[in-house]
């Protein structure tokens, strides 16, 4: 009975937090699975707001805005991208996901379009990617109750 119900309801739109996701300042969550060639065309059409990363010759150092984003086909449900200029450059990994996505769900959210800090360090070939995000959503309201139907 339960499955016809669910069947025959209308869905409930996705709460989504969308509201700037504030950090410690110290860059802590690791970005993986980096998008290579895109973080260099990055640097190479940004590069004269970077500068050299202290006590490293070769490397430059640039901080900006990320946007967190839930895997819009919903493989993983935890599953999030990072984006710089509107294009996935990685992901957080799983462990930072899923504590993610476990404060979204107890606040209310099913998925999350964030921006929040993020530090690039590296050079043609070689980035880290780290972003600055407290992962207990500090300052983040829990999701408006819209109902169904």
């Amino acid at each position: 009975m339960r499955f016809l119900q669910q069947l025959f309801s209308k869905s409930k739109p996705l709460q989504t937090l969308t509201r700037r996701v504030p950090g410690p300042r110290t860059f802590e969550i690791e970005v993986t699975e980096l998008a290579i060639k895109y973080l260099d065309a990055f640097w190479k059409a940004t590069s004269n707001s970077w500068h050299s990363k202290e006590g490293e010759r070769d490397f430059f150092e640039h901080e900006t805005d990320a946007t967190l984003v839930s895997d819009p086909e919903g493989r993983v449900p935890h599953a999030t991208g990072v984006e710089i200029g509107g294009k996935v450059i990685g992901h957080l990994g799983h462990r930072d996901a899923l504590r993610l996505h476990r404060r979204l769900k107890k606040l209310g959210y099913d998925r999350i379009k964030a921006k929040c800090d993020v530090n690039l360090v590296g050079r043609t070939g070689y980035w880290e990617v780290r972003l600055d995000v407290d992962m207990t959503l500090p300052g983040c309201k829990a999701a408006a109750a819209k109902s169904g139907g």
